[in-house]
């Protein structure tokens, strides 16, 4: 995959969306010859984009996976399982 620098994706990102809806291309923009950011094609959907499916698969909520846990069970005031 090319990695293509923000200053020029600046300059083409009408073109590089257009490759990237028509051809289904993955586009990756950055800095210095790393990839920072994809552009990639919104898959078909009905009328909206399901946010939680993107999450899912992307690293934004990475960072949970060091978080202590805050609560137990014995934290529950009823208990449903």
């Amino acid at each position: 995959m090319d990695i293509i620098s923000v200053t020029e994706g600046r300059k083409r990102l009408g073109e590089l969306m257009d490759i990237v809806k028509y051809e289904r291309r993955v586009i990756a923009l950055g800095k210095h010859g790393k990839a920072e950011a994809l552009l990639v094609a919104v898959p078909d959907l009905d009328d909206e984009i399901p946010m939680t499916a993107i999450n899912a698969v992307s690293p934004s909520f990475a960072f949970l996976g060091e978080e202590p846990e805050l609560y137990s069970r014995r934290d529950l005031r009823k208990r449903y399982v």
